[in-house]
């Protein structure tokens, strides 16, 4: 025995799976593209009474109305518009009823057939035995099996954009009512199909076999000749212009990836209402995207070793670009895969795609020639906001709609300060392909894509680059600018112009007063003002030399705070691990199980103390007290302090063989401690990272104290810092380190920096002991070995 499909479940099938009218005409159309229709597709609604005012007069009949009031009742309705054929139909329907019911019949019948949707190709059509084997045959394979053919043999580009055989439920969603022609060019007679269905909504519990259909031959057609005629009556839905528009402005015109240069191979779409083509603009318009104020394109190439490009522009701001290439390792950390455990094959399975994202600062926005004033290119930004993900050049939905924040930028903009990256900010695309990201497929019901872990990989990559990484482009070219023209204010020579202009204000007001006939308080309030103006002036500029002094303290404080997150992981692992241990305790055995437990317990607490050792000197007092120390001394029990987590990692510690013991430096002990703990930090995460990559690997970390001048040397055996890094790893908030806490990383190696400077040395990436081409391993921290 198998499964009975009854009646009623191929609608529900359709309503679950064809989600909104919008869709449904999506689907309608992609079977035209999919068909190779070369003139493109045409999509003909023909309405003459919307569905929710002819219901509405069908509502208001009662034993009362009369044959004229519910005649009158439906002619009211009839659109200005309505096709002129069709409403002549409808008209002598209603004239010929004799009596009240007879009316109410013959309307029920008019509406269903006067008020059609009718979508026309000219593209291969289908056979009788098409009809019967593929069209009648909900989820068929026909499609599937060419796009897994493609796949198999390598070819860049799908057949097909649809393949789940759902689609034609489409047109059980737009109306009750199917009628089909169509032919292949072999065909010497039209082949036909009508679908009711209103007698699957009848059957009740009867299966669906028990409702007939069958295809007819119809007339002859010309030879060699293909189409398909679809034609859906009885609608479902009130349609008029305005709502046709709205589908068309904020889905179909979008359907085809409208930041294509290629115009010409767009697939033609022509949309009509009652006769009226319904035209939007189909395209981003070129010019309004020249004037972005700021551009990000990237590309994610997929093979041995996944690679990511990207490139920021700026228009707004002056400056440069800045382009970033991320390896296999920033992007396993990057799409969140490391975090949680995934191996880098994942990264390959995801598939190539690029992108192109524009932003516009809506308070900016401007007239633009060829586009329009401002208003039209604010409206152009509304309408095309949001990031579109486009499949082989045709868009997956519902992502880019208004409202959908699926790469999740607007939760990011809103948690952060400064620029805020949001889905109504942005106008972008992101393009993949069937048979190149295999793995990115859409939802049954077409409401996005399939979740996997491709999937979220691709979206925190994106989120990364847009949140993170343009993000803080944005940020330094605007402090940079910033900056620019600050060096340019002289607050001295501002401080003098604005005496400058308090004396000719005053003397202005002294010639105005002898003319002046009316209230002499008004002049006085003048003045007064400018007073006061002057003042306000004088706080600014104390106020910007009260900043310039905090900043160290707050880097200070800033590092305390790293430094208190780190410990309280520690302190919480090794907590957990004394409880572990204790729990394991069996009474019966007391003394020897208590003895090895007291031992375990007595390391755990060993390691508490000493991390709370890094802490003492952290603190701000401690740190504002220079003396000379033995930097040998530092570096030990900094590392010291780490035994467990090295252990725990696997990573072999060791100063080499020629460190001098003996040197000292004039130093803020605090601020050592703070530099080698920011190194050791990255290291561990880097290491663990290349050994999940490579279980053979043998992470490895080194330090060397030299004298004359006073350094330490500290590098490790893993990834490296790409040369074109060597000094953004220093800019705050720069980091390549993914998943939820990647906002709260970029600082360590920034505030390392600046405890450097503040003890008047320095710490850079050096060339010395490379390990891999093109990048650096080794750090070296220079200090001062006497005071001055």
């Amino acid at each position: 025995m198998s499964f009975v499909i009854s009646a009623r479940t191929i609608l529900q099938l359709g309503a679950e799976l064809i989600s909104s009218d919008a869709v449904a005409l999506y689907e309608l159309i992609k079977n035209a593209i999919d068909a190779r229709s070369p003139d493109g597709v045409e999509v003909k609604f023909e309405v003459v009474i919307r569905e929710s005012d002819f219901s509405a007069a069908m509502l208001s009949v009662n034993k009362k109305s009369t044959i004229e009031e519910v005649r009158t009742a439906l002619l009211e309705k009839i659109l200005p518009s309505a096709p002129v054929d069709l409403e002549q139909q409808f008209r002598a329907s209603l004239a010929r009823a004799k009596s009240t019911a007879e009316l109410v019949a013959s309307a029920q019948e008019a509406y269903a057939t006067c008020n059609r949707i009718v979508v026309s190709d000219h593209g291969h059509g289908m056979s009788e035995a098409d009809l019967r084997s593929i069209y009648l045959m909900i989820g068929t394979t026909s499609r599937t099996r060419s796009v897994r053919s493609a796949l198999s043999s390598g070819d860049a580009k799908a057949p097909y954009l649809g393949e789940k055989g759902v689609g034609r439920l489409s047109a059980m969603r737009l109306g009750r009512r199917l009628h089909v022609e169509t032919a292949v060019a072999q065909d010497t007679h039209v082949n036909v199909l009508n679908i009711d269905w209103q007698a699957f909504e009848d059957a009740d519990d009867a299966p669906a076999s028990s409702i007939v259909i069958r295809p007819t031959q119809g007339s002859k057609k010309k030879k060699g000749e293909s189409f398909t005629k679809i034609t859906i009556s009885n609608l479902r839905a009130p349609w008029s212009r305005s709502k046709l528009e709205a589908i068309y402005s904020e889905q179909v015109a979008r359907m085809v990836d409208p930041f294509s240069s290629k115009d010409g191979m767009r697939f033609p779409i022509r949309v009509s209402f009652n006769g009226t083509s319904v035209e939007t603009v189909r395209s981003v318009a070129k010019d309004l995207l020249k004037h972005a104020h700021s551009h990000c394109v990237g590309q994610y190439e997929a093979g041995a070793t996944p690679t990511l490009t990207v490139t920021f522009t700026s228009t707004l701001y002056d400056g440069p670009s800045a382009t970033h290439t991320f390896d296999l390792l920033d992007l396993m950390s990057m799409s969140g895969l490391a975090a949680e455990g995934y191996p880098s094959n994942l990264l390959r399975s995801v598939g190539p795609f690029d992108f192109d994202l524009y932003w516009f600062n809506r308070q900016r926005l401007r007239a633009i020639e060829g586009v329009g004033d401002r208003e039209r290119v604010r409206s152009l930004v509304r309408a095309w906001n949001g990031i579109c993900l486009y499949r082989d050049g045709y868009r997956v939905l519902p992502y880019g709609d208004q409202g959908d924040d699926w790469l999740e930028l607007d939760r990011d903009a809103l948690s952060s300060s400064g620029y805020k990256l949001n889905t109504k900010q942005l106008i972008g695309r992101v393009r993949i392909g069937r048979t190149t990201n295999p793995k990115l497929l859409d939802q049954t019901n077409r409401q996005g894509l399939v979740d996997n872990t491709e999937k979220h990989a691709l979206i925190e990559m994106l989120n990364a680059i847009v949140s993170n990484w343009w993000r803080d482009y944005l940020n330094e070219a605007s402090r940079v600018q910033k900056r620019g023209q600050a060096v340019l204010y002289d607050a001295a020579k501002e401080g003098g112009s604005v005496t400058n202009y308090e004396k000719r204000a005053s003397d202005a007001i002294k010639s105005i007063r002898k003319d002046f006939s009316g209230d002499a308080s008004l002049l006085q309030e003048v003045k007064d003002a400018f007073i006061e103006i002057k003042e306000a002036h004088s706080r600014a500029v104390a106020y910007i030399e009260t900043i310039e002094e905090q900043k160290e303290r707050l880097t200070q404080l800033a590092g305390v705070g790293l430094m208190i997150e780190v410990i309280a992981h520690e302190l919480t692992r090794a907590t957990e691990a004394t409880e572990v241990t204790l729990k394991g305790l069996k009474p019966k055995n007391f003394d020897a199980p208590t003895q090895s437990a007291f031992k375990v317990l007595g390391e755990q607490i060993r390691v508490i103390h000493k991390r709370l050792q890094t802490l003492e000197p952290l603190s701000v007092s401690a740190r504002q007290r220079r003396s000379t120390k033995k930097i040998y001394d530092i570096c030990a029990y900094v590392a010291q302090a780490h035994e467990i987590q090295f252990e725990r990692h696997g990573i072999q510690f060791s100063f080499t063989k020629n460190t001098d013991e003996d040197a000292t430096g004039f130093v803020i002990e605090g601020h050592v401690v703070q530099i080698l703990e920011n190194l050791i930090d990255n290291s561990v995460y880097w290491l663990k990272l290349q050994k999940s990559e490579h279980p053979s690997f043998r992470p490895k970390i080194t330090m060397q104290i030299l004298s004359s001048p006073l350094r330490v040397r500290y590098e490790d055996n893993g990834p490296g810092i790409p040369v074109v890094r060597a000094e953004a790893v220093f800019d705050a908030f720069y980091s390549t380190k993914g998943g939820a806490t990647s906002r709260r990383q970029g600082l360590g190696l920034y505030i390392a920096r600046q405890n450097a400077e503040l003890l008047g040395g320095s710490l850079v990436l050096t060339d010395e002991h490379k390990m891999h081409q093109g990048r650096h391993n080794t750090f070296e921290l220079e200090l001062k070995e006497q005071p001055e």
